[in-house]
């Protein structure tokens, strides 16, 4: 019998199969979650995933370069707002070709480093920004404890085949009254529109079962919001012409890049934005 990944319960029905993916549902919290994640887990964050036309990555990551930034800088101001960034030291985990630690360092002169499984987007963050970037996946004695006054966490807790033994990592290397920033798709949202992609996305949250989470790893939820992100409009049609699998969508994304390539909107996504701090102890 399953048990919920979160709360324990036994009330876990199977949601859906996608290919050899089974989609587990706990009743209780509402998480959705890949079932024997790690096992399953097959994604390869390669040139690939970053530039392709498929619903798994991104159809032109680089290339979208002024739509992630505007998107890192929106949420550092939202951060200095709750605390003064200028010289701390900043993890940002998964954080692809190192927009949001490069935007930190213009903004509040930081000491930042990252940490990206993708050895494509770590060696351009590498070479390209001179970024302190460890290529791998966080584990416990990656950096020593008590490290960083605030870890990022941007669109990759629901990529994670072990999320809690992720954020107890953090708990050991972030110091006390830390500031952990999460963001991901959030099932229970005013907007609940969203694809089951595995093995691309392995766990989809709410705010209620995401809080629970948080909580047993030892950080206290501070604010928890919608996020909006900004996007060019060629791109919103696109991932409306894969998300409904409507081609008219995708032709009009293309004629819409052409004639408005530096058009673009912030908007509301099916994401919420977490700000969590870490207890003393």
């Amino acid at each position: 019998m399953n048990t919920c990944y979160i709360c324990n319960s036994n009330k876990v029905v199977i949601f859906k199969r996608i290919g050899p993916f089974t989609i587990l549902y706990c009743k209780m919290c509402g998480l959705k979650w890949v079932d024997k994640a790690m096992e399953q887990t097959s994604l390869n964050y390669d040139k690939t995933y970053f530039n392709n036309n498929s619903k798994i990555g991104y159809n032109n990551y680089l290339k979208d370069e002024l739509t992630h930034r505007k998107n890192a800088k929106k949420i550092l101001n939202m951060v200095s707002r709750i605390r003064a960034l200028s010289d701390l030291k900043i993890l940002d985990i998964g954080c692809a070709f190192g927009y949001l630690l490069d935007e930190a360092n213009k903004l509040a002169n930081c000491q930042v480093k990252g940490v990206e499984l993708s050895s494509y987007a770590y060696e351009h963050a590498k070479d390209k920004f001179g970024l302190d970037i460890l290529n791998s996946e966080l584990k416990n004695n990656s950096f020593p404890p008590k490290t960083f006054d605030i870890v990022f966490m941007i669109g990759t807790i629901e990529h994670l085949a072990h999320p809690k033994e992720t954020l107890s990592a953090i708990k050991n290397i972030i110091k006390p009254n830390g500031l952990l920033i999460v963001t991901t798709m959030d099932t229970g949202g005013f907007f609940p529109v969203y694809a089951i992609k595995p093995p691309e996305h392995l766990f989809y949250f709410n705010h209620d079962n995401l809080t629970q989470l948080l909580q047993q790893n030892g950080f206290k939820i501070l604010k928890i919001k919608p996020h909006f992100s900004s996007y060019y409009l060629y791109d919103i049609f696109y991932r409306l012409g894969e998300f409904t699998s409507l081609k008219i969508l995708n032709r009009l994304s293309r004629l819409i890049e052409k004639l408005f390539p530096q058009l673009n909107f912030n908007i509301p996504t099916n994401e919420m934005l977490v700000v969590a701090e870490a207890s003393e102890c």
